[in-house]
């Protein structure tokens, strides 16, 4: 017993230790608007808050340093370059940080950033996780970091591993694959596409146009208001659908169970054998 507690107060004291920051430094910067349509941004295993503002003229990058070792804390670094009208911004952290078991060491940068409402926005991000606000367009690529995106205007582009999706009051949506990550939206405008899903949940709410849906595994469809629904094959996930203004079409299914209610067009899904 004396053994546990011993622990439990080493422990609290690395997890204090980490939120005091041992190490910090500001890597803050602003840059120009000028001629840039466009701005990438590299986080690796880092959070990000990129927030879009109606009228403004520059991108404005708030970052923070922060390590458990002032070695670490050097080789946090935020580069910037351009390639034509494009700005790229990319984290870099050290391959490992410092400390031991019962102290782990720390190296991360916190980053927001305030953009023009009309730039094209992508974010390449490892496990660190994204929020969005008010842009023109998202293109987000990531392994297993969560993106919370809301009020994005036309086109939010996905292709994720394990990260979760949140998003609202979106133009469209496209979604090339997704592994063990789950996906919410709520209140698309025009069309959502989603390539494949893997064990992860899928969760539509008020869905302006129609929704197609690729392959699923086990995962689950749960969809209320579309236009249309088409989903080419499920596996052992199931599928319940309500409120579509014109057809529900399910090609193929496994094992899964299929509901379905006020829909207003033609069902053709796979019979119970």
């Amino acid at each position: 017993m004396r053994h546990l507690i011993a622990v439990s107060l080493l422990l609290a004291g690395s997890v204090a230790m980490a939120d005091d920051c041992e190490f910090e430094a500001d890597r803050s910067f602003t840059v120009e608007r000028g001629d840039l349509t466009a701005l990438n941004v590299k986080t690796g295993r880092n959070d990000l808050r990129v927030q879009g503002e109606a009228g403004m003229a520059r991108i404005v990058v708030t970052a923070k340093a922060c390590a458990s070792d002032e070695e670490d804390l050097d080789k946090l670094k935020l580069t910037q370059r351009r390639d034509g009208t494009r700005l790229i911004i990319e984290a870099e952290n050290p391959d490992s940080s410092g400390g031991i078991l019962l102290f782990p060491g720390y190296a991360d940068l916190s980053i927001e950033m305030r953009v023009p409402a009309d730039l094209a926005v992508g974010v390449d991000a490892g496990s660190g996780d994204t929020t969005a606000r008010d842009l023109a367009s998202l293109d987000y690529d990531a392994g297993s970091g969560d993106l919370d995106a809301e009020r994005i205007r036309d086109e939010l582009r996905a292709d994720v591993g394990s990260g979760d999706i949140s998003a609202n009051e979106v133009g469209r949506f496209a979604l090339d694959s997704v592994g063990s990550g789950d996906i919410v939206l709520r209140d698309v405008r025009e069309t959502v596409v989603i390539g494949s899903v893997g064990s992860g949940d899928v969760t539509l709410r008020k869905v302006g146009g129609s929704v197609r849906i690729g392959n699923v595994g086990s995962g689950d469809i749960d969809i209320s208001g579309a236009a249309e629904v088409t989903v080419e094959g499920i596996g052992s996930g199931d599928i319940d659908v309500n409120e579509v203004r014109g057809n529900f079409t399910v090609k193929e299914a496994g094992s899964s169970d299929i509901s379905y209610r006020n829909v207003a067009g033609t069902v053709d899904v796979p019979k119970d054998e």
